[in-house]
């Protein structure tokens, strides 16, 4: 699996650009803004399945 980066960044062309604690209001996740995770996109260049994988920050 390679990392492609957070998946807030994914979201439209000016999600790079934002605030990341206002994105983790907005991203569907009900604990990445408490418990200090962060949902990175990783896909698998053989198949390009993609996964969601929470770092911890």
């Amino acid at each position: 699996m390679m990392e492609s980066g957070r998946l807030m960044d994914f979201y439209d062309d000016y999600s790079p650009y934002m605030e990341i604690d206002l994105m983790k209001l907005e991203d569907g996740y009900s604990n990445t803004n408490s418990g200090h995770r962060c949902p990175h996109l990783y896909r698998c260049p053989a198949c390009y399945k993609d996964e969601i994988i929470f770092i911890k920050e």
